[in-house]
This record gives structure tokens, sequence and C-alpha cells, in this order.
């Protein structure tokens, strides 16, 4: 959840506020009513680097339009563990808070 408040009330909510940050919530902080900083959990912020880095190399971009062309054409699809040799493990992800 997104909460959009000022400076001057995440200072005084702020131990408050990263704990809700930790499991999902996300902070605008304004100052004199304009957005001035974002807080997410740094857990975010990786996973929005990671996803920046992917889409802004073409090379990389190139091969994941070429693999959904072959998708769609129905060509031969590789399960995870023939391309990394190992059995996929699917780990619980934290949940987003709704308030």
């Amino acid at each position: 959840m997104t909460k959009i408040l000022p400076a001057s009330e995440v200072k005084t909510k702020f131990y408050h506020l990263i704990d809700g940050i930790a499991v999902g919530d996300e902070v605008i902080v304004t100052k004199n009513g304009r957005p001035t900083v974002a807080m997410l959990s740094a857990r975010e912020l990786s996973a929005l680097k990671e996803t920046l880095d992917v889409l802004s190399d073409p090379e990389l971009m190139r091969q994941i339009r070429s693999s959904r062309r072959e998708i769609r054409r129905g060509t031969r699809r590789y399960s995870f563990e023939e391309v990394f040799g190992e059995p996929l493990v699917v780990r619980d992800r934290p949940r987003r808070r709704s308030r």
C-alpha cells in the first residue's frame, strides 16, 4: 500500500513506517506539498534495479523477444531443470499488507 505523507509526519512516525515498508508498504514523502522522496524496502529497490538492468540491455531484450516468438510458434520448450541443471525451488515471498 502506498502512503503519501508530509516529511513532518514521517519524522514522527519513522520507526512505525519502516516496519510497514519492510513488509511491502511504500511511502511517498512530500515537502511543501510536493512529492520529494520515495521510501521502499531494500528488497523492492534491488528488484527494481535488476529489472532496469534487464530492460536496458539490448542484447538480453533481443533474446527475450526471440524466446517469446518461439513460445508463440510452439517450438521446443525447455524446463528449468534442463536449462539450469537443478530443480526449480519456489520460495514464499512476503505478501503486501493491506490497510
